[in-house]
């Protein structure tokens, strides 16, 4: 594809974001299939009206072995979006709601990967001599 072959940069480098604002499931597996990380950001805003959709591309995506690239987000680019500044849900959601919920339908493990494991690798610093 494009990111590999034309450009060089690795697939594991490239953070594909807000995900969920397109639910289309194929075209979901179709660019997890590339390698790339893929985030899905708009939980944590209470008027999305994809976020229903979350936990059906979620479980797709993780039906397909893709559970090792998958970010979840909160795009709290503005004071509305953060609950800190009277908005919301914001990142508090994300950890107190939405977490224990993906651990429940989808497994602890899963959970893991989505918010500490990927953001590890994905955000990982890598020094070049």
């Amino acid at each position: 594809g494009l990111l590999c072959g034309t450009l060089k940069v690795p697939p594991d480098k490239v953070i594909l974001g807000h995900l969920n604002r397109l639910p289309d499931l194929y075209l979901q597996r179709l660019t997890a299939d590339t390698g790339a990380f893929l985030q899905f950001d708009g939980p944590s805003r209470a008027n999305h009206a994809t976020d229903w959709r979350l936990h059906e591309c979620l479980a797709e995506l993780v039906r397909h072995g893709h559970e090792d690239q998958i970010l979840i987000g909160g795009d709290t680019t503005t004071a509305a979006a953060r609950a800190a500044t009277g908005g919301g849900p914001g990142l508090p959601y994300l950890l107190r709601v939405l977490r224990p919920r993906l651990a429940a339908e989808l497994g602890e493990d899963v959970a893991e990967k989505f918010f500490v494991t990927n953001p590890a690798r994905a955000f990982a610093a890598r020094w070049v001599r």
